[in-house]
């Protein structure tokens, strides 16, 4: 039907409205709104209705634009032909949330219609703007090649159209050419419709090309910068839904490997885009919340989600629904699905990709195919499949590079080119070392290794059984992470305002309990702020660690007098590399899952002796602590025929052992590093250090461990506890720094893991912006020591946070420590750390000479620390370091 009435105000406030709601992704809303405004216009005129006489408005982003939203394309007062053309097109945008593709196309055909039935000099830019309608569509169903061809007839008009319109084309050509993929031309579509928006006050807009750029950002490789444009952009002043600012942010979180991170958002952002109505959203939420679920390693739970996402969409969109049985058929390789039945229902998914033009999608499925055809050693199949899509070794996400890289090198493995397989790891090796080193945020570094583990052991068997060989391939991995310069973030007053907030909150809760069901929103709403910007820090070019050999290793262990032992875990077996200053060797331990099991048990002893101070049961607890360190001996050291000062590299899942208390290492000097070349690099000697030492509130002997430590080392004693200032100050100006406070370890969020001083929680979020000179520092705090595992990758912690930081040598218990028992060991440590004794040794005889529980709790991490005496006087001139 055709307006049979001029453009009322009212009619063009509910425009203004409607398309507002549909940027802040209210299709619901924005659907009724349109449709009352298309009613409107098409009834008879009445008299006295106002009529739009071009004055300016403001817009639903709160920006005047100077002519009002049915201004004609071609100036002047827009007709109502025209007004309804922009209307249905506006409606379409509604309608595809929630009705699906059919739906909305018929509505932007109609529009294209009656567009090409105006007269010029309208008729131009009114149909490109309908065929840029058109390609959105076709692009957010996953139709890409019809979107292609309807963007490719928008350009025509693109010249006579406004800055709104052009925003349009280049945004929906962004998202296209991302499907090719070319990340390159996307990223320069994306910048452009961005400047395009912020010279014309399109906030909301701006916002999208942001969010946007990020995304082509990420999938060039650049994870913190993806992630900080797309913090950035979330600071905009702008109304906009964020289902799919968190989807979009979460897909990238997904690639860096924090997966339960990335869960987290995209559950959130589900949520919200169906609460909001948006179906579309919805699915594509769903979909990849299934694929981070999958990658926790809960099958049933990827695969439920799966299918929660099919029945979402519905018959919305064809091809989003084949991305969810993607990541069924993914499912079924680790459940019942034969690897050659999901090879082949991936290669039919991939024809139904490329049919659609969603090349991307295609390319996925194929690496898909081929990885599960390696499975079966059809590699040559395989190659074939990968030959037929994008190089994806080098093109796509930091995942899928690193994946097609497996099946390239395994595959080169199976046909006796060793050497090709070996380029091909050390090629990946390279660029996720790029990837992670591009990264000032010690949470990323770690997390991104979780993509790496099939290469690293494909990298093992390559080594063959040379024990030495064997040791160089664990080594080349594990320092991914600990080779990467120690970058301190830009101070951001932002954030710092955020971090101390959320310590004034988590103060709050423990001077008051009862407010935390009130206040526990706002803190993880703080929390999040304050990952996310984390996680946005890039470093910068800076002096990596140097290349620690095999053989180097085994010299400094002759000048220490010591045998180190490497933990690795291959095809469900642990295995350790034992080195020393002659060879290493190659022991098998057995499998891995015995050990495990037997290390958890131990762990939960240890806690449960920390909660028994007294009475009968005592004995108890201490007769299975006992049996339990028993047993971890005799399956992780017995068989390694070891003695005298050890250095532990352990798997991520024996980081949390407190090797003290195991019975062979009883008064003997042990350290834990993350690698051997960590090990090496770090070591120091200091002369005249200055020390700093801080006492905690809650813990009734920390005052007095403090008072009686200061003048071991001739510093000031303490007055009274201390601030997080304090912390931060002797972080930044001393060599050594003993804090004696409570802590705890974050399992949920590394990152959040914290020592308690009289203004709150201490963060590791807030140590990564600190200054920091310290190179030996001393937690003598609860849970301190211990780490989380990311998948079987890298591990975080208090005390392997601060060892990322740069701090060479740290002392800190994996379990609490009565009070008691941390004064003596403190005490006689410090003393012995003064006389001259390196820290691993110093340790040892503190605990063995301290007859109190959990002596031996104490873990010696990093690299060897000692002093060169005399000691300096309190203020003289700040110590001198040497490599040791």
């Amino acid at each position: 039907m055709q307006p049979s009435q001029p453009v009322t105000q009212e009619v063009a406030d509910l425009f203004d409205r409607g398309r507002a709601a549909n940027s802040a992704g209210r299709p619901a809303e924005a659907e009724r709104l349109l449709r009352r405004a298309l009613a409107l216009l098409s009834a008879p005129a009445r008299d006295g209705a106002p009529a739009r006489d071009g004055a300016p408005t403001r817009d639903g982003d709160g920006t005047d634009h100077g002519v009002d939203a049915f201004s004609s394309v071609a100036g002047g007062p827009a007709s109502p032909a025209e007004a309804r053309i922009r209307l249905l097109v506006s409606l379409s945008s509604a309608l595809i949330e929630r009705r699906g593709a059919g739906a909305a196309l018929r509505t932007a055909h109609e529009a294209l219609a009656e567009a090409q039935r105006t007269d010029d000099p309208v008729r131009v830019p009114l149909v490109a703007i309908c065929h840029s309608q058109l390609a959105m569509l076709h692009g957010r169903s996953g139709q890409t090649t019809q979107a292609l061809a309807e963007l490719e007839l928008a350009g025509h008009g693109l010249d006579s159209l406004g800055p709104r319109e052009r925003f349009v084309i280049l945004l929906s050509r962004g998202m296209l050419r991302l499907d090719l993929p070319d990340v390159e031309a996307a990223a320069r579509d994306f910048s452009a419709a961005a400047e395009l928006a912020a010279e014309h006050h399109l906030v909301r807009q701006e916002f999208m090309a942001r969010h946007n750029l990020g995304l082509a950002t990420a999938l060039g490789g650049d994870l913190p910068r993806a992630l900080a444009i797309m913090h950035e952009a979330e600071r905009l002043p702008v109304d906009v839904s964020l289902g799919v600012a968190w989807h979009a942010r979460a897909t990238v979180l997904l690639d860096a490997g924090l997966i339960s991170e990335a869960v987290d958002l995209l559950e959130r952002s589900a949520a919200a885009a169906a609460e909001e109505g948006q179906r579309l959203q919805a699915g594509q939420s769903l979909v990849d919340l299934a694929r981070g679920r999958l990658l926790l390693g809960d099958v049933e739970a990827a695969l439920t989600t799966a299918r929660r996402a099919q029945r979402t969409l519905g018959t919305l969109a064809p091809a989003l629904r084949r991305r969810a049985t993607l990541v069924q058929q993914q499912a079924r390789l680790r459940t019942d699905g034969t690897a050659a039945s999901v090879a082949t229902s991936c290669v039919r998914l991939a024809s139904g990709f490329a049919a659609d033009g969603d090349h991307v999608a295609a390319d996925l499925a194929r690496l898909q195919a081929a990885e599960a055809l390696t499975r079966r050693a059809r590699h040559t199949e395989a190659l074939e499949l990968l030959d037929s899509s994008s190089d994806l070794a080098r093109v796509g996400s930091l995942s899928s590079r690193l994946r097609t890289r497996t099946v390239l090198a395994a595959a080169a493995r199976a046909r006796g080119d060793r050497d090709e397989a070996r380029r091909l790891v050390r090629a990946a090796l390279r660029d996720l070392a790029t990837a992670v080193h591009a990264s000032a945020s010690m949470e990323l570094r770690s997390a991104t290794t979780v993509q790496a583990r099939a290469l690293a052991q494909l990298d093992l068997q390559l080594a063959g059984e040379r024990p030495a060989a064997r040791l160089a391939a664990v080594e080349r991995w594990g320092e991914v992470v600990w080779r990467a310069p120690a970058v301190r973030p830009p101070a951001d007053p932002d954030l710092a305002r955020r971090t101390t907030a959320l310590r004034h909150l988590r103060q709050q809760v423990s001077e008051d309990p009862g407010r935390a069901d009130r206040l526990r929103e706002r803190m993880r709403t703080l929390e999040r702020q304050v990952a996310a910007a984390s996680w946005a820090s890039a470093g910068r070019a800076g002096t990596r660690g140097d290349v620690v050999s095999t053989a180097r290793a085994r010299e400094q262990l002759a000048a220490h007098d010591a045998v180190a032992v490497s933990y690795v875990e291959e095809d469900g077996r642990l295995g350790a590399a034992v080195v020393d200053g002659r060879r290493v060797r190659w022991v098998d331990l057995g499998p891995v899952e015995v050990v495990h099991e037997t290390a958890r048990r131990f762990a939960a002893d240890l806690e449960a002796r920390t909660r028994v101070a007294g009475g009968p049961m005592v004995g108890v607890v201490e007769t299975a602590l006992t049996t339990s360190a028993r047993r971890l001996d005799e399956l992780l050291l017995a068989p390694l025929r070891l003695g005298g000062r050890l250095v532990v590299v352990p798997t991520p899942d024996l980081v949390g052992v407190a090797w003290g208390m195991l019975p062979s290492r009883a008064g003997l000097p042990t350290t834990v590093a993350p690698s051997l070349g960590t090990w090496v690099r770090g070591a120091r000697r200091v002369s005249a250090p200055r020390a700093v030492v801080l006492p905690g509130p809650g813990l009734p002997g920390a005052l007095a461990e403090c008072v009686a430590l200061a003048p071991v080392w001739r510093a000031a004693p303490p007055e009274s506890v201390a601030t997080s200032a304090d912390l931060v100050a002797g972080l930044g100006g001393a060599d050594l720094v003993h804090v004696a406070a409570h802590g705890s370890h974050r399992s949920d969020s590394p990152l959040f893991s914290s020592v308690w001083l009289s203004d709150g929680p201490m963060f590791l979020a807030d140590l990564e912006r600190a200054e920091r000179t310290a190179s030996h520092v001393v937690v003598s705090a609860c849970d301190a020591g211990r780490g989380q595992a990311r998948g079987g990758a890298a591990t975080l912690g208090l005390a392997s946070g601060l060892l990322s930081l740069g701090v060479g040598s740290v002392v800190a218990s994996p379990c609490r420590v009565p009070d008691l028992t941390a004064s003596a060991v403190m005490l006689a440590y410090h003393r012995l750390l003064a006389a001259g004794r390196p820290v691993d040794e110093a340790m040892s005889e503190a605990a063995a000479g301290c007859d109190l529980p959990l002596s031996g709790a104490f873990v010696a991490w990093g690299s060897p620390w000692a002093v060169e005496t005399p000691v300096a006087v309190a203020g003289g001139p700040r110590g001198q370091e040497s490599g040791a």
